[in-house]
């Protein structure tokens, strides 16, 4: 059937219409009682269909009225007497079965709609499924590249290093020993965040909390990121609070957070840049903040540089190097001690901070601090 559907008045003037309709077809047939009264009842059928309720009802009516005045003998007259009745029980009958199915019809039709509207929702979920799948597979594609990268560099240098001392073609073996030395402590560091990374994503990174004060965090913090902020001269300060604040956590773990933290300030600042680490109590929440003047965030990706994969910007830590998972494992380390951390920056140029919250507690709560390291 058509889903035309009048709307308003024009619902009762369809069902009128419909009536007048009957009634010009059965002029002509205006002694044959038996075929002039389905017209009507077909009148009927319209506009319950199409109108609804209210008017089949007046359809009806008028129906009954109509034949009975121009069909029924004495003509142009109404008789109330037992045929009437009985022609308006008939009516009322038909009517009252055309109202059950039409309201079949429409359930049936807003349950149809309903299941349009569903499905087009999971059409729409499923699309941004495989885009979503599709934007961590260009990055997993990207981390291998960068990773393969980042593995290529010290393993060349290693390599070179070997075969130099192989050749004998050096007089100060030490210094080779060194080199070699450091670039295998940067394959070890990469090899070790990635392992790191794998354990929080599958849940299985294991803290051996206790209580810890702040400034044995934040003094081995600043001690493994020394090399990263000096080799390129920046002017690192801290301001940490008059009194003692503890908090229940593993206390390598959380220095890995700073430390991971002010590395990547170190990394995307440029040469002699301001780096400042703060940390104060609010209402029983440590909050430490790490502030840099360096290259900035752009604002879409504000919102993403904590993701796997991720890195703020493609280029720079091209040039810088990285793998960008070192803030995803900040997150995750943060997240496992019952904390947050954020990042904001007004721009690209504008430097950036990062804010660490973690529960807190009074020192006299605590018991002896326990210094990482």
């Amino acid at each position: 059937m058509p889903t035309f559907r009048p709307s308003g008045l024009l619902r009762y003037a369809l069902s009128i219409a419909a009536i007048a309709a009957a009634v010009l077809l059965s002029w002509p047939l205006q002694p044959l009682q038996d075929i002039t009264t389905p017209l009507f009842v077909l009148a009927v059928l319209v506009s319950a269909w199409y109108g609804g309720p209210g008017p089949a009802v007046l359809a009806a009516i008028l129906a009954v009225v109509t034949v009975d005045f121009f069909f029924i003998a004495p003509y142009y007259s109404v008789e109330f007497n037992l045929a009437f009745v009985e022609r308006s029980l008939g009516f009322g009958l038909v009517l009252a079965v055309v109202i059950w199915f039409a309201r079949v019809r429409r359930r049936a039709e807003q349950q149809l709609r309903e299941q349009r509207d569903l499905l087009k929702q999971q059409a729409q979920v499923l699309e941004s499924a495989k885009e979503e799948l599709r934007r961590a597979d260009r990055q997993k594609d990207e981390f291998l590249a960068v990773l393969a990268h980042e593995l290529r560099n010290p393993l060349g240098a290693i390599r070179n290093g070997i075969y130099i001392l192989d050749n004998g073609e050096v007089k100060d073996p030490r210094r080779i020993h060194e080199m070699m030395d450091r670039q295998f402590q940067q394959l070890l560091r990469l090899i070790e965040d990635l392992l790191d990374i794998s354990r929080i994503t599958r849940g299985k990174v294991v803290l051996r909390k206790e209580p810890v004060e702040l400034a044995g965090i934040v003094r081995d913090a600043v001690e493994s990121s020394r090399a990263a902020i000096e080799s390129q001269r920046h002017d690192l300060s801290v301001s940490l609070p008059s009194r003692p604040v503890y908090v229940e956590g593993d206390p390598v773990r959380l220095a890995q957070v700073l430390s991971n933290i002010l590395n990547n300030a170190a990394k995307f600042t440029p040469r002699e840049g301001r780096i400042r680490l703060d940390a104060v109590t609010e209402s029983g929440t440590l909050i430490v903040r790490v502030q840099d003047n360096g290259i900035g965030i752009r604002p879409e990706m504000l919102g993403k540089i904590f993701e796997m994969f991720t890195q703020a910007d493609r280029t720079a830590s091209q040039q810088y190097g990285g793998l960008g998972i070192g803030l995803s494992l900040v997150r995750g380390l943060v997240e496992a001690h019952g904390g947050t951390v954020e990042a904001s920056s007004e721009g690209l140029g504008k430097g950036c901070e990062v804010v660490v919250r973690l529960p807190a507690r009074e020192d006299q709560e605590a018991r002896e601090p326990v210094h990482a390291g």
